[in-house]
């Protein structure tokens, strides 16, 4: 059995790479705070309704806390063809 990890670990993180979101889809709990982190060259930023970071270089992370409900989609401001989701429960 794999230890488990405290709340807000890994398991709500993001990376981008190779111009694309992993996971493309993460499902959190009401009050989480989700961190994206930039291991392209090239530069993103995460941009959505309710959440938009700056842009994000090489090595960057933008984190933002979800306390309600939902779902949100997003996309890459500088790639609008990157999408991800954040399910929050």
């Amino acid at each position: 059995a794999s230890p488990s990890l405290p709340a807000g670990n890994a398991e709500n993180k993001i990376t981008i790479k190779n111009f694309s979101f992993n996971p493309g889809a993460l499902t959190v709990q009401k009050g989480a705070t989700v961190k994206w982190i930039n291991e392209d060259s090239a530069p993103h930023r995460i941009q959505s309704g309710n959440f938009n970071s700056d842009i994000l270089n090489k090595g960057d992370s933008y984190e933002f806390k979800f306390d309600t409900a939902g779902v949100s989609d997003y996309i890459c401001g500088t790639h609008p063809y990157m999408k991800g989701k954040i399910i929050v429960e």
